[in-house]
């Protein structure tokens, strides 16, 4: 297969690779996609989440702390180790190689420092030679080279998919960091869409977790915790004059600033110590997450853009307490399901990868320069056979 072979293809079937900042696995979307008259066809052929052993989520969770060797050896540990996952996952689910016209491989972000510099690692070569299949990859690198943030770039996405919805739509995606997007009803322009990174999604509950609990437990399943535990208003107010939250647009945040790190501030901060100590601050960060969001669609966006429906997706979506509390605050929005609209919310960002790398081949623009700050659009994705 050559590009330009590939660039002919009216239809590819690609595979669409997402691994997180929450770290919990690798998210595989088998989509095929085409692209004709602006208008996008994708179909997912097949998705599965497959989950990392503790042994390697403990190594990926150390790479924010490590050396430059050490980030230069994990650029090809992390993509050996996918490509086996790759391998495994075609085996068992009977998927025929042959059929994977490209692989579209978000990468794993390692270091994300608004307009300045993003770094996702997981060498594309290791992916394109142990497979036998063309990668796109390094998408965000283009945008933030061309002015912008690098982030978030799955809005062109979302408009595409729900640009000829009459309804003004908010796209919340809740993964390590949340991010939404705002189809205007009746949207005909890319310029009229609205996104941004709200600040934390999981992340910094994870984190919690992880430290209350010496890893034991990976994240707040169901959000049991928070449940238990009560809200404390003096912790809350505090969080939300985090200088992220106020920051002025256009903004993308990582978890160099909602992460571990920043929970063990406030842990110390506020001497937390035992259980119920804990499942307080659990509580608090959930709802912090929820009020982050609600806080940037009130300061940048609700005097021009009214909501009448809103999608949630990513992990968060499945926290009942993070959605009553978006629910609570949204309550003049109707919470509808994606599955509606023929896109399964676990999928989505590896779904939306898969539809970036096949507009590189296809030569279409697809970051949103009022979305990022960059000075143009540009092709996102660097290409590898």
């Amino acid at each position: 297969m050559t590009l330009i072979n590939l660039k002919n293809k009216k239809t590819l079937t690609v595979l669409g690779l997402m691994s997180g900042t929450s770290l919990d696995g690798l998210d595989l979307c088998l989509a095929e996609i085409s692209f004709d008259n602006q208008e996008l066809k994708s179909k997912v052929l097949h998705f599965e989440s497959i989950s990392y052993t503790k042994e390697f989520k403990k190594y990926l969770g150390s790479l924010a702390y490590t050396n430059t060797a050490e980030i230069c050896r994990a650029n090809f540990k992390i993509a050996r180790e996918w490509s086996d996952i790759i391998q495994n996952y075609l085996i068992k689910n009977s998927i025929d190689r042959d059929i994977i016209d490209l692989i579209g491989s978000h990468g794993q972000t390692i270091w994300h420092e608004h307009g300045q510099s993003t770094l996702q690692i997981g060498e594309s070569a290791v992916l394109s030679h142990d497979l036998a299949i063309p990668c796109v990859a390094d998408f965000r690198v283009m945008d933030v080279a061309a002015g912008g943030s690098g982030a978030p770039l799955v809005p062109f996405v979302d408009y595409l998919w729900f640009k000829n919805i009459n309804r003004s739509t908010l796209l919340l995606n809740i993964g390590g960091i949340a991010n939404f997007t705002i189809i205007p009803k009746n949207c005909i322009s890319q310029n009229e869409i609205q996104a941004l990174d709200t600040g934390p999604g999981n992340g910094l509950v994870d984190a919690a977790i992880q430290i209350a609990t010496d890893n034991k437990l990976a994240y707040d399943k169901d959000g049991i915790w928070a449940k238990k535990g009560t809200i404390n208003p003096k912790w809350l107010n505090k969080l939300l004059q985090h200088p992220y939250i106020i920051k002025p647009l256009p903004k993308s945040t990582g978890k160099e600033v909602f992460g571990k790190d920043y929970v063990r501030q406030i842990i110390s901060e506020y001497n937390i110590q035992n259980q119920k100590g804990f499942e307080n601050l659990v509580a608090t960060l959930t709802r912090f997450t929820a009020e982050s969001v609600f806080s940037a669609y009130q300061r940048f966006y609700s005097d021009k853009y009214p909501i009448d429906q809103i999608l949630v997706s990513g992990g968060g979506a499945n926290n009942p307490q993070i959605m009553k509390h978006l629910m609570e605050l949204f309550h003049k929005s109707e919470f509808v399901k994606s599955e509606d609209f023929g896109i399964d919310p676990e999928a989505k960002e590896a779904h939306a990868f898969a539809i970036l790398a096949a507009m590189r081949i296809w030569e279409v623009p697809s970051n949103v320069p009022k979305v990022t700050g960059a000075k143009k659009q540009v092709l996102l994705g660097k290409i590898t056979f």
